[in-house]
């Protein structure tokens, strides 16, 4: 599935279900609770947001951990913060989720309570997938196949959102991404990251993956990548993560030489990452949510698949190259090898040559 050909399986609906009077002050969005997630959701949430009167405003409720992310959008108005992704909501949030006057609402969640929020927030035209009671609290629910592994070679999860706005009668998402909102250099936490990433060419890896290690290709494979970048191209490199990884980061920054590397894992925003990946030259990642910002992004990068399948959850940009080398049993989507042998053939097939291929082909776009 790539950026071209998304749009193809999906028919627009000419009409829109809401009226001017329907939206009052704007739209309300509860998004996602995971990174990558979020940015899959993103064309559907940017078609709705061209959806909207032009008069009305664009809200978006989400976890904490995500409000960075959306803050970076400067079309989005407000951001209503919902502390842990499942997390109940309070009095206070209900309370700022009804002074938005919201008169539409869409869910990017399954959850029946999401719903119950929305109408606590006195929002009349709330959508979203149909999911069994909860539909009764809907103004219109749609058929959305979640959970049905078949559909995954055949589908994208983003598909699976712009059905659902296109249903409502929002326009083509155009293939492009919202712009982000970059820090300045002023606001960032990290001493010299600015004058690191000054450097002609440097390459961000995140080695690291929370889905598990199914999805993680070996750390001394990218060890010999960062290796090479750095002697062929003079580069230096960047690692990224979550604090919970930086004992594998530790690792594979122990064996690179200092002045090239610049470990941030653990100690990074979501603004910081989204600063770090802009300026850089290339990405390598597993299947995670840095992929996926990466390629929202719209920068270069390099992506390798493991138990899980590009065609439901691979980057949507013409600028990142996908990795797969198809096993008999892949993709099984299980957190670890389900081989009696345990012996993660699908990540080990992918060779570091592969890699060293696709970033030489990238370099000369």
């Amino acid at each position: 599935m790539t950026e071209r050909n998304i749009n193809k399986s999906l028919k627009l609906n000419s009409k829109t279900l809401l009226s001017g009077s329907d939206w009052k002050d704007g739209i309300l969005i509860r998004s996602p609770n995971w990174l990558g997630d979020a940015i899959m959701a993103l064309p559907a949430i940017y078609s709705l947001y061209k959806l909207k009167p032009a008069n009305c405003d664009f809200f978006v409720a989400a976890p904490d951990n995500l409000l960075p992310l959306f803050n970076s959008i400067s079309w989005i108005d407000y951001t209503l913060p919902l502390g842990a992704g499942h997390s109940s909501w309070n009095n206070e949030t209900i309370k700022k989720a009804k002074e938005l006057n919201a008169g539409v609402g869409f869910l990017f969640v399954n959850s029946l309570r999401s719903a119950y929020y929305f109408k606590k927030a006195h929002i009349k035209n709330i959508f979203g997938a149909s999911n069994g009671l909860r539909n009764l609290l809907l103004k219109k629910s749609f058929k959305v196949n979640w959970h049905t592994v078949k559909q995954y070679a055949e589908v994208h999860q983003s598909i699976k959102y712009l059905s659902m706005v296109y249903e409502l009668g929002a326009p083509k998402w155009d293939n492009h991404y919202p712009e982000f909102n970059l820090l300045n250099e002023s606001d960032i936490s990290i001493n010299s990251l600015s004058k690191f990433l000054e450097n002609e060419k440097v390459m961000v890896v995140s080695p690291g993956a929370a889905y598990g290690p199914s999805k993680r290709w070996d750390l001394d494979n990218y060890e010999s990548v960062c290796k090479s970048w750095i002697e062929k191209y003079k580069g230096k490199v960047i690692i990224t993560g979550a604090p919970k990884e930086t004992e594998d980061s530790n690792r594979l920054a122990a064996n690179l030489a200092p002045e090239k590397i610049m470990n941030v894992t653990g100690r990074t925003t979501l603004e910081e990452l989204i600063y770090i990946l802009k300026k850089s030259t290339i990405c390598i990642a597993n299947d995670s949510g840095t992929m996926h910002l990466g390629s929202a992004l719209d920068i270069k990068g390099i992506v390798i698949f493991g138990s899980t399948d590009p065609y439901s959850t691979g980057p949507l940009s013409k600028n990142w190259k996908v990795l797969l080398e198809k096993q008999t049993c892949s993709p099984c989507f299980s957190r670890e090898c389900i081989n009696s042998e345990k012996n993660y053939n699908c990540l080990k097939a992918v060779k570091i040559s592969h890699v060293l291929k696709a970033v030489d082909e990238l370099l000369i776009k």
